[in-house]
């Protein structure tokens, strides 16, 4: 029986098999959106994967269900809505949508997007990019935003593109007057991973206040909204797989002539028109040296990172070498820091890394027994006064802080070997805050010291 009613069920759904499509509107005042709207009746209804319609991607998807009994058969329908702003006159095309395992095809519908004056005229976006870039080499983008200076609006948003680039804001946003214009202008790195053509849409959403009177009366206060795009296309081309631009190169360091365990800073500085963030965290290494690194900075087009080295013998900071391609001579270039030998004066005493000694509690156990509870409102009273007297003292009792010796960092610098040392030293680098833990241990370090000197 309920094999033959699933039958007849699925039969009646295929009765109302099909899709319609269907927008909101067809004519388009410029900057407002369009609901595109597609509606099957089956059983099983595959939609289309739509990501954009002719160029102007879709902001936003949903979907409602319905099932309806009509004269008593069973009607199933789905209706999936694509918002999305077109930037021009277009035509929707025909989609493919499988109804029950059948291709079913929508219709294609056209919508015609006219200008509004009135947004036109107050509020402008430009895009100011050169149409060839590189990939791996920052290509600059320039945005304004025109705001005519009588025009009112209560929010903005801007929507910046995502594909197979990387974009960085270069400084603030500038505003400034021009005309009966206030000009927000915001620059922009775009540095494209892949070669290939590239469609730079920016959208500014536009937000104005709208009053209106509800059925009893009152004077509500509502937001619609606007939007405003433009784009640009770029044609991205690769002419090497690595750095590319032009750039200099040099170590420099705060003396050459230490004396043991005396940290040296070393600073490594890059200053080029390329991508100087595929650099990454550069890191040397010297033999039986120690070397404590800062993340680097990277600002105005210049890459600089902080070095502390200490060592007990003489050593040499080697050479640092950076290969790149060179827009100006068209060839690939390598640059290289010079070699910097560093004397240290002295010598190291044979040292044993200090260790922390775990005690053992000596304690005796304790001896539980079980007595009769006796209530004795007198031992009360005397406990309760020798808790007062107790708590008074310990109030006035001024607990000693664990001093640490001036010139802590220095002082720890012969001991880096030790690994708790060297996380200490490394808080104190980066300027952090040490733990009761930690000046707990270097208490007793410096106690045990003491006592074997």
């Amino acid at each position: 029986m309920n094999g033959k009613f699933l039958v007849i069920f699925l039969l009646v759904l295929n009765l109302f098999a099909g899709v319609v499509a269907k927008v909101d509107k067809t004519n388009v005042i410029e900057g407002d959106n369009v609901a595109f709207s597609i509606t099957g009746s089956g059983g099983n209804i595959i939609f289309p994967d739509i990501t954009n319609i002719d160029g102007d991607d879709i902001e936003a998807v949903s979907s409602s269900q319905n099932i309806s009994i009509i004269n008593g058969n069973y009607q199933r329908t789905i209706t999936k809505t694509y918002v999305f702003t077109p930037s021009h006159s277009l035509v929707i095309p025909s989609y493919r949508v499988i109804v029950d395992g059948k291709d079913e095809y929508t219709k294609a519908i056209k919508i015609n997007v006219v200008k509004d004056k009135k947004t036109d005229q107050d509020f402008k976006l430009e895009i100011i990019a050169k149409k060839e870039a590189i990939v791996g080499y920052p290509n600059i983008i320039t945005i304004k935003f025109y705001q005519k200076t009588n025009a009112r609006i209560s929010s903005i948003a801007l929507e910046m593109p995502k594909g197979d680039f990387r974009l960085e804001q270069i400084g603030k946003e500038k505003d400034y007057y021009k005309g009966v214009y206030q000009i927000a202008e915001i620059k922009y790195k775009l540095i494209p991973k892949k070669a290939g053509d590239i469609n730079f849409k920016v959208k500014l959403k536009l937000g104005f206040a709208k009053q209106s009177v509800d059925d009893f009366g009152f004077i509500t206060t509502g937001m619609i909204y606007k939007t405003i795009q433009k784009s640009v296309k770029i044609k991205a081309k690769s002419v090497y797989n690595g750095l590319i631009g032009d750039f200099n190169i040099s170590m420099s360091v705060d003396k050459t002539k230490v004396n043991v365990n005396e940290p040296i800073n070393a600073t490594l500085t890059i200053k080029g028109d390329g991508d100087l963030e595929s650099l990454g965290n550069i890191k040397i290494d010297i033999p039986n040296v120690t070397i404590y690194d800062n993340k680097p900075i990277i600002k105005n087009n210049i890459y600089s990172k902080k070095f502390v080295i200490v060592a007990d013998n003489n050593y040499t900071i080697p050479p640092l070498s950076l290969s790149f391609y060179s827009l100006k001579e068209k060839k690939v270039k390598t640059i290289t820091t010079k070699e910097i030998p560093i004397e240290v004066i002295g010598h190291v005493n044979n040292y044993i890394p200090a260790t922390t000694k775990t005690k053992q509690c000596d304690c005796k156990k304790e001896i539980v027994t079980k007595t009769k509870k006796v209530i004795n409102y007198f031992y009360i009273l005397i406990a309760f006064i020798i808790g007062g007297v107790l708590g008074f003292i310990i109030s006035k009792i001024k607990f000693k802080k664990i001093e640490l010796p001036k010139n802590l960092y220095n002082r720890l610098l012969p001991y880096a070997d030790n690994p708790k040392i060297k996380e200490i030293l490394n808080k104190l680098y980066n300027k952090e805050k040490l733990t009761k833990d930690d000046k707990e241990f270097l208490k007793g370090f410096f106690n045990e010291n003491k006592r074997s000197s």
